[in-house]
């Protein structure tokens, strides 16, 4: 008896699972993969979308398009999901969407699954990179403070965003979306407490489906260096009848050697008056310290806060540090969503205060 043809394909809208049962024959498991392309980019300054909606017409042929992504606090970016994942709720952040023009942005993509076959199925779900036959901008030189869209050549994709992004799956809780727990699909950044793949545990029956909702998210500590950036990946399904049960995939990411804490602070220029004059205020300070920190002490501060002078300017003007003032020491909090900040509990600061004199 002639097998039924079975297939499996993936769109930005949807994905579909067909499995057929083979009548005769000898027994054997049956299993089906199907990748789909998602390209990720990072803004430059602002986000644009450009989905690619299929109306339920189901493609493997156009990728999931992320484009523009900027570096958000993972509260504020729950908050801009919305049901159909098509567009951004920019109003949930208090922006105002004609800000953008027409460069509204999407950080998230819908995936149906959709079992048309007759038997039960599990599935995975995983992120691999893949390589981009475009290019990608270069911004900036020496001082990663100061953004040239114009004076650098691009150079050919070498997903620079894979070290900043994160790719998260969202799941319909009633009537909700609700970001899965300590998932990442992308294995760069993932650490030790974060699953590499998703692996639901419901079964999809026969004729019945199932959407979920990827996201790409930029942390608060990806700087510069990661505009205009890009992500290239491959969403990559996996399909088995339910005999099997649930994938048992229980990968996690590695914990990086190094993690970043964002710094608030003040710059105050001591050579002027009795008291100095402000130079900038509310400036953040990337401070890099070794995985496990939780103290950081006051040489690793100056040691940082030097190195962070050597490329920092303002008006033109280059600063150093005056050496008239000891930083504190801080502790450091881990947020739990692989961003860290600066603690000055117990201490009168809530910022570092940094003298500093312009350079001679």
């Amino acid at each position: 008896m002639k097998a039924n043809k079975k297939r499996i394909v993936l769109s930005a809208l949807s994905l579909v699972l067909v499995f057929c049962l083979l009548a005769g024959g000898t027994m054997a498991w049956f299993t089906d993969t199907e990748k789909v392309a998602g390209n990720f980019s990072a803004g430059i300054l602002d986000i644009e979308v450009n989905p690619d909606p299929e109306n339920g017409n189901f493609t493997t042929t156009k990728p999931m398009k992320f484009k523009n992504l900027r570096p958000m606090l993972l509260d504020n970016f729950d908050k801009e999901l919305v049901e159909s994942g098509d567009v951004n709720n920019l109003e949930n952040n208090n922006q105002d969407p004609k800000n953008y023009g027409d460069n509204l942005p999407i950080y998230f993509r819908p995936v149906r699954v959709e079992n048309r076959g007759t038997l039960p199925i599990y599935i995975h779900l995983g992120m691999n990179a893949t390589a981009g036959n475009d290019t990608e901008p270069v911004l900036y030189g020496d001082n990663k403070y100061e953004i040239d869209q114009d004076l650098y050549k691009d150079k050919p994709c070498e997903n620079t965003l894979e070290d900043a992004l994160k790719i998260f799956v969202y799941k319909k809780d009633g009537d909700t979306w609700t970001r899965l727990e300590n998932i990442n699909l992308n294995k760069e950044t993932a650490t030790s407490n974060e699953k590499i793949c998703y692996d639901p545990t419901d079964i999809i029956g026969a004729n019945e489906e199932v959407t979920y909702i990827i996201g790409g998210y930029l942390p608060s500590t990806a700087d510069n260096k990661y505009q205009g950036q890009h992500y290239h990946g491959a969403l990559e399904v996996t399909a088995q009848q339910a005999d099997l049960g649930p994938y048992p995939h229980n990968e996690t990411g590695e914990d990086p050697a190094e993690f970043v804490v964002n710094v608030p602070a003040t710059l105050v220029d001591v050579s002027i008056g009795e008291t100095g004059e402000v130079v900038e205020s509310g400036l953040t300070i990337p401070m890099t310290f070794a995985a496990g920190t939780t103290q950081a002490t006051g040489s690793e501060v100056m040691e940082q806060i030097e190195q962070f002078l050597e490329t920092y300017s303002h008006d033109g003007v280059k600063y150093k540090y005056a050496g008239s003032y000891a930083p504190p020491t801080f502790g450091i909090i881990d947020n739990g969503d692989g961003t860290y900040s600066a603690s000055f509990e117990g201490t009168d600061y809530k910022s570092l205060r940094i003298d500093v004199s312009p350079r001679g």
